[in-house]
């Protein structure tokens, strides 16, 4: 079926320009002559935001308390994103296609609120639950539109694709807890001990992806917009630390893990479907000693456990259908270390 504005006789094709027909071609040669006339575009946009904030802390004891904290806030779009240009050419696949900035994009703003318990039990120890919620709108996002473009009498509606608002909202919510606590109070040598652990869970949703295709902007998503989480946030997130500080001796040992978060929403190449990093978790540590005040030597080793990092891929288009991708081998690396400090 032809575009909309598409002269008589033209139509795209999906082997691209060598699948045109006579007429076609004829026609697409006419409309990219030399005889083009360069028409300058100017735009001119604007806007105003009222960002409130609000803070209060509120001590229930001496060692309990609360906070709340409110607010409206806001992030302009990347300057690549609002330039003013248009550029038109032929894509791998012989697909007439063009790609432009929107000068008049607006900023992307979220309200956001979080409430915390804030437990201080111990000289060195804490206890700490955060729960928190925002509301995003204004995401940018690569729309796909027909966009009609008249040259030499002709007019072709070329496959173009730019930045623009997605006029849906994008939700993040979830709680964090977190302790740590120095154990002073354990007889010596045991008394240099502590731990440092967090949990969270987050649960985002509303990442639009109405420009997933199969690579041409002329073809619609399979995937309806907004069902993807927001890129690079895992659903659980888990951080123990055990360290031992006590005189010259610093030995530390951390492990990081979480679950599978959404690392781009459309490949860039073929199936041009979503691709997520599955769940990972390092161990890193070191060992430092101080020879004195001012210099200290130590060993430094990171991914302990040799993990292994694994993606997958959305190969039918349905996120939560997915096929393995990707295997990369980080190694172990281990590190002699010299510090001065003067």
């Amino acid at each position: 079926t032809p575009p909309p504005g598409a002269p008589p006789g033209f139509a795209p094709s999906p082997g691209g320009v060598c699948r045109l027909t006579e007429a076609q071609y004829n026609n697409l040669r006419a409309w990219a002559g030399t005889n083009s006339t360069v028409v300058p575009s100017e735009a001119d946009h604007s806007y105003d935001y009222f960002l409130p904030s609000f803070n209060v802390r509120v001590e229930a004891t001496d060692d309990l308390l609360f906070r709340f904290a409110a607010s409206h806030v806001m992030t302009r779009p990347e300057q690549a994103y609002t330039r003013n240009f248009l550029t038109i050419g032929v894509d791998g696949n012989g697909v007439l296609n063009a790609n432009a900035g929107n000068p008049y994009l607006m900023p992307a703003t979220a309200w956001q609120f979080d409430l915390t318990a804030e437990w201080y039990f111990a000289p060195v120890g804490s206890l700490t639950l955060n729960g928190f919620y925002k509301d995003v709108k204004n995401f940018f996002y690569q729309q796909t539109i027909n966009l009609p473009i008249e040259n030499n009498g002709i007019t072709l509606a070329i496959p173009m694709r730019g930045p623009e608002n997605y006029d849906g909202h994008g939700k993040i919510k979830g709680f964090e807890i977190a302790y740590q606590q120095t154990y002073d109070f354990l007889p010596a040598p045991l008394d240099g001990l502590g731990v440092n652990a967090n949990y969270s869970f987050i649960d985002s949703s509303g990442l639009p992806n109405t420009f997933l295709n199969t690579g041409s902007p002329v073809n619609p998503s399979t995937i309806p917009p907004g069902d993807l989480p927001l890129e690079g946030l895992s659903k659980h997130n888990a951080n123990f630390t055990l360290f031992y500080e006590k005189g010259p001796l610093s030995v530390r040992a951390a492990y990081n893990w979480r679950s599978r978060f959404l690392l781009t929403a459309a490949d860039v190449i073929f199936p041009y479907t979503s691709i997520f990093n599955e769940a990972t978790g390092q161990l890193d540590g070191s060992i430092f000693y101080s020879v004195t005040d001012q210099i200290k030597v130590g060993v430094q080793a990171v991914n302990i456990l040799n993990e292994v990092t694994k993606t997958s891929q959305a190969y039918t288009g349905d996120p939560d259908r997915l096929a393995p991708r990707s295997y990369f081998m980080n190694d172990r690396r281990f590190s002699l270390i010299v510090r001065g400090n003067f």
